[in-house]
C-alpha cells in the first residue's frame, strides 16, 4: 500500500488560504498543508489500478479552489477526485456508517480537529486529514501522512494510538473523539460496482 509522508515534501510548494492573503512562506508547502492531497493520492492507489501523483493532486486542488482556505477542502476536492477515478464519494459523521463502509472495502479520510478546551488532539494539534484503511469492532487502522517518531507519545496522546510497521492503530472511540468537532468527520470513498 502506497504511503506518502507529507513531512518529507517541504520542497514541494502548496499555496493555500488564498482568500485570506495566503500563509507565511514556511507554511506554503506540502509538509505544512498537504495532508488532504497526500491522503487522496494514497486512497486512489489503494482503490484503483491508477497512481495519482501528489503534484497532480496539488494542481487540481488549485484549479477547483480547494485551497482557498487554510489547507485543503475535501468537500470540494474529494468529489472531483472521486469522479476522475470513477469512485463513489460520500460524507458522514456517523461512526457506525464509517464502520459499515470500511467493512465493504471502502476507505475513508478522517477529518481530525485537533486541540480544544479540555482535549488534546491525538492526530493533530490544529487540523489534519488521515486515511482510515480498515476497522474492526474496536480499532481503526490508519495511515497518517504526518507521522513522525514520538508523535503518539506526547503528553495527552500517550496510550491513545500506536504505530506498528508504518500503520497507526487507535480505538474507534479515540478516532470519533478526535473528529467530533469537524463536519463531516469522515469522507468516504469506494469502488463503483
Amino acid at each position: 500500500m502506497k504511503y506518502i509522508n507529507q513531512l518529507e515534501h517541504r520542497d514541494i510548494p502548496y499555496e493555500h488560504n488564498l482568500d485570506h492573503g495566503g500563509v507565511p512562506e514556511e507554511k506554503r508547502n506540502v509538509a505544512a498543508a498537504g495532508c488532504g492531497p497526500s491522503c487522496l493520492c494514497m486512497m486512489v492507489d489503494a482503490l484503483t489500478l491508477s497512481t495519482y501523483e501528489l503534484t497532480d493532486c496539488l494542481k487540481l486542488s488549485n484549479e477547483v479552489g480547494a485551497n482557498r482556505e487554510i489547507g485543503t477542502s475535501l468537500k470540494i476536492l474529494g468529489p472531483v477526485v472521486a469522479e476522475r477515478f470513477n469512485l463513489n464519494y460520500g460524507e458522514t459523521s456517523d461512526l457506525n456508517e464509517l464502520k459499515a463502509h470500511l467493512a465493504k472495502g471502502g476507505l475513508a479520510i478522517a477529518n481530525s480537529g485537533g486541540d480544544r478546551e479540555g482535549y488534546t488532539g491525538v492526530f493533530t494539534h490544529g487540523g489534519h486529514y488521515i486515511l482510515v484503511v480498515s476497522a474492526d469492532d474496536n480499532e481503526a487502522c490508519i495511515l497518517d501522512p504526518s507521522y513522525k517518531e514520538g508523535k503518539y507519545e506526547e503528553p495527552g496522546r500517550d496510550g491513545k494510538a500506536r504505530a506498528v510497521d508504518g500503520f497507526v492503530y487507535c480505538s474507534l472511540k479515540v478516532l470519533a473523539e478526535d473528529c467530533a468537532n469537524r463536519t463531516p468527520s469522515y469522507y468516504l470513498f469506494s469502488r463503483k460496482h
